[in-house]
C-alpha cells in the first residue's frame, strides 16, 4: 500500500540544450556566503559548521561570464548561509547579473537582517523569498515592513514557512553502493530540481557535494567540474549534470529522503555531534520507497504563507486587509488539496502498475 501514498509520479528531469545553451530543470544557486546567523538543526548547507566565507564579486563575474556562454538557468537564487551577512552583497548580485547568466534573480533569506539591506540590494534583485522557521520567526511588524519595502521597489515578495526539516548529512556515511544509488535515485535535488551551484572556479551538481567535502576537511573541487572556456566545456558540463551516477559525497547525504523532524535550532557546538551518524540511520525508509516509485517537484517541508498581490489589490486598503488574511489560508488549503490530489493520482498509477505485473 506504500504506492497509494507517494506523491504523484514524475520522471527524472534532465538539463537540456535549448538554443545552444544548457537549461537546468529549475534554477542555479549563487552561493553568496557559507555562514549564517541562525543554526537550523538540519541546515542542508551545513552553515552551522562553516567558517565565515564571502563570495568575491570579481570571481563571481569571471566564473559566471564563462558559464553564461554555455549555461542559462531560468532564474538564479542568491543564498548562503544567510546572504545578507555578506558586506557587499549588492556587488555580488550585480556581478552575477552583469555576467549574463540569468535575467531573474531571487534573494532567499531568513529575513532577520533584512532591515539592514541597502537599497542597492533591493534594486539588484527581481524577487525576494523569506524563509520562516518556528524557532526564528520574524514579528508581523517586521514582515509587514519587508513586504512594504518590496512593494515600494516593485519586487515580488513570497514567504515560505518551514515547520519541519528532513535530515541531510551523515558524517559516518555508508559504504553500501546499492544503498547510495537508491538514495541518489530518490533525491529531488539530483533528479527533479537540479539545484546547481558554482564556487571559486568550480561548478557543482549540488551545493551539498561541496559542503560535505568542506565538513570533512577535504578538497571540495574533486566533486565539481572546473569552469573553463573551452570547446569541450559545454558537452562536459551537460554530461556531468545529467550523469545517473552518484558522486562520492552522496555516501554522506540523504538528499531529500532523510527523516523528518520539527524545525528547530541547535547550539553550534552540538551541530557536528548531531550529524555523527551513518546514512542508514538518517534515512526515512518509507519516504525512500515512495520516492523510488515516483516524485513530484514540491518540497514537502514548506508551504507558501503569503505573497504580494497585483497592485490593483495592494492599492485598495480594504482589499489589502482582506488579502493579508485570505492568501495565507488559501496557501494552506492549496497544500492540503495538492497532497490529496497526489494520493488519488498515485493510487491510479498503483492500479496500473499492479495490472501490468499481473500480466
Amino acid at each position: 500500500m506504500v504506492l497509494l501514498q507517494f506523491m504523484f509520479y514524475r520522471e527524472p528531469v534532465k538539463s537540456k540544450l535549448v538554443d545552444g545553451f544548457i537549461v537546468p530543470p529549475t534554477h542555479f544557486e549563487v552561493l553568496a556566503v557559507d555562514h549564517c546567523n541562525i543554526t537550523c538543526q538540519y541546515c542542508n548547507h551545513a552553515s552551522p559548521l562553516m567558517p565565515a566565507w564571502n563570495a568575491n564579486p570579481d570571481t563571481v563575474y569571471k566564473d559566471y561570464s564563462i558559464l553564461a556562454k554555455y549555461y542559462r538557468p531560468k532564474f538564479a537564487k542568491i543564498l548562503g548561509g544567510e546572504p545578507l551577512l555578506h558586506p557587499n552583497l549588492d556587488l555580488v548580485i550585480q556581478a552575477a547579473r552583469a555576467s549574463g547568466i540569468s535575467k531573474h534573480f531571487v534573494l532567499t533569506t531568513n529575513g532577520t537582517l533584512l532591515h539592514t539591506a541597502k537599497d542597492a540590494i533591493w534594486e539588484a534583485i527581481d524577487e525576494i523569498e523569506i524563509s520562516l522557521y518556528p524557532c526564528a520567526r520574524l514579528s508581523k511588524k517586521n514582515l509587514s515592513q519587508a513586504q512594504n519595502k518590496a512593494e515600494s521597489f516593485g519586487k515580488k515578495f513570497t514567504i515560505f514557512e518551514y515547520e519541519q526539516f528532513r535530515a541531510t548529512f551523515a558524517l559516518h556515511g555508508t559504504s553500501d553502493k546499492e544503498f547510495i544509488k537508491k538514495v541518489f535515485s530518490a533525491c529531488k535535488v539530483a533528479n527533479i530540481w537540479g539545484c546547481h551551484a558554482a564556487r571559486d572556479g568550480y561548478f557543482y551538481k549540488c551545493p551539498q557535494s561541496a559542503y560535505i567535502s568542506l565538513m570533512k576537511n577535504q578538497d571540495a573541487r574533486k566533486e565539481g567540474l572546473p569552469i573553463v572556456d573551452s570547446p569541450s566545456f559545454q558537452s562536459e558540463l551537460l554530461e556531468y549534470v545529467n550523469s545517473p551516477n552518484p558522486l562520492d559525497s552522496c555516501a554522506y547525504c540523504a538528499g531529500t529522503v532523510g527523516k523528518k523532524d520539527p524545525a528547530c535550532l541547535l547550539p553550534r557546538k552540538e551541530w557536528e555531534k548531531h550529524i555523527e551518524k551513518t546514512l542508514e540511520e538518517i534515512v526515512d525508509y518509507d519516504w525512500l520507497d515512495r520516492s523510488l516509485v515516483g516524485q513530484d517537484q514540491f518540497d514537502d517541508c514548506k508551504y507558501v504563507s503569503s505573497w504580494i498581490l497585483p497592485n490593483t489589490f495592494s492599492k485598495n486598503i480594504l482589499l489589502k486587509r482582506i488579502s493579508k488574511f485570505f492568501w495565507p489560508v488559501v496557501g494552506k488549503f492549496w497544500m492540503m488539496y495538492r497532497q490529496k490530489r497526489s494520493i488519488r493520482q498515485s493510487a491510479e498509477q498503483a492500479r496500473q502498475l499492479y495490472k501490468k505485473e499481473k500480466k
